[in-house]
C-alpha cells in the first residue's frame, strides 16, 4: 500500500499523465481492467481552468472510478495554479492534484511552465507553496532530473519543504526528451534525501522491470508501458493475462472512443492509442500500417477487432 497525504493506494502503481492520451477514454479503460493504484489526467492548463474555458472544463469532466484520480495542472504563475487548485477542490471529485514540472515541449517550456520551472527554483517553490495553501487534497509534483544538468536533489528538497505529499521523478533530463535510457541509478540518492514518498517514472515497459524498480522507489508511474500492455498494472498486482482478454479490450477501446468523441475526431484518437498498443506483438507493424492508412474510424475499428478476436 502506498500512502500519499491522506490517501492510501491499494497498489504502488500509477497511470502516468500523458498529454493527449490519459483522457477519459484511457482512464476509464484502465480502471475497468483494474490493478492500478491511481490515475493521473492529461495536462490541464491552470490558466484555462481559472478562466473556466469551455474546452478545459470538458477535459476535466469527472466520472466514477474504482481507482482514485489525480488532476495534473501546469502553468508558471503561482496565483493561477492556486486558483485552479481551489476550483478542483471545491467543484470536482478528483482525489488529488499533481503539478507538472517535467514537460519538455518547447512551447510549454518557453512559457516558464513544465520543465522550465526546473531552471527557476524560487518560482518552483512559490508554485508548490501557493497550491499547498489553496487545497487540502493530496499534492504531488512531477519533475525531471534537471533541465540540462542534474539538480534533482535541490528541486525535490524545495518541493518537500513547500508541503508536497509526494514527488515523482522522471529519470531523464529535459534535454534528453524521451531518448536514451532513464537514469534509475540516481533513484537511491533521491529517495534517501526525502521524507515523503518518491515515485519513479521512465522506461517501465515490462512486469519484470516494474517489480525491480519498485524496490528502488516507493511507487512507480507507468505511461507508454501501460499503452503497450493495458494489463501491466493487473500483472504487477499478481493477476494473469489471457489472450482472449485482448479482444474484449480493443472492442471496449473502440466503444469508448465512439461514446466520448465526435465522428471527426474518432479515427485520430484511435490512431494515437494504436501507435503504442502492443508494441512488441508479432505482426504489429503490418496491422498498424493498415490502421494508419485507414480513412474511416469504422474501417480501422473493424480491422482491429478482426486482428484481436474475443476467443
Amino acid at each position: 500500500m502506498l500512502r500519499i497525504g491522506t490517501l492510501s493506494l491499494e497498489q504502488p502503481t500509477i497511470l502516468a499523465p500523458m498529454a493527449g492520451l490519459t483522457d477519459r477514454v484511457l482512464r476509464q479503460l484502465m480502471d475497468e481492467i483494474g490493478g492500478c493504484g491511481a490515475m493521473v489526467s492529461e495536462m490541464i492548463a491552470a490558466e484555462g481552468l481559472r478562466r473556466r474555458n469551455r474546452r478545459t472544463l470538458e477535459m476535466i469532466a469527472g466520472f466514477p472510478t474504482r481507482a482514485p484520480q489525480f488532476i495534473q495542472l501546469f502553468g508558471a504563475v503561482p496565483e493561477a495554479l492556486a486558483e485552479a487548485a481551489a476550483i478542483v477542490s471545491a467543484e470536482t471529485g478528483y482525489a488529488g492534484i499533481d503539478i507538472n514540472m517535467g514537460c519538455p515541449v518547447p512551447k510549454v517550456v518557453r512559457s516558464g511552465a513544465g520543465s522550465g520551472l526546473l531552471q527557476d527554483l524560487p518560482r518552483l517553490g512559490a508554485v508548490v507553496a501557493a497550491v499547498r495553501r489553496a487545497t487540502a487534497l493530496p499534492l504531488t509534483v512531477k519533475v525531471r532530473l534537471g533541465f540540462s544538468q542534474v539538480n534533482v536533489l535541490e528541486t525535490t528538497r524545495v518541493i518537500e519543504q513547500e508541503g508536497a505529499d509526494a514527488v515523482a521523478v522522471h529519470f531523464r533530463l529535459r534535454s534528453d526528451g524521451y531518448k536514451g535510457s532513464a537514469r534509475w541509478d540516481l533513484a537511491a540518492a533521491v529517495r534517501a534525501s526525502l521524507r515523503i514518498p518518491l515515485l519513479g517514472n521512465g522506461d517501465i515497459m515490462t512486469l519484470a522491470f516494474a517489480l525491480e524498480k519498485l524496490r528502488a522507489v516507493d511507487g512507480v508511474l507507468i505511461g507508454r508501458g501501460a499503452l503497450a500492455n493495458p494489463f501491466l498494472f493487473r500483472e504487477i498486482a499478481g493477476q494473469e493475462t489471457r489472450e482472449r482478454d485482448w479482444g474484449g479490450t480493443v472492442r471496449r477501446l473502440g466503444a469508448l472512443i465512439e461514446e466520448h468523441y465526435p465522428e471527426r475526431k474518432r479515427l485520430g484518437k484511435l490512431k494515437a492509442f494504436i501507435r503504442f498498443l502492443v508494441l512488441s506483438r508479432p505482426g504489429s507493424r503490418s496491422w498498424k500500417r493498415r490502421i494508419f492508412l485507414s480513412q474511416d474510424f469504422r474501417e480501422a475499428r473493424g480491422f482491429l477487432e478482426e486482428t484481436f478476436p474475443c476467443a
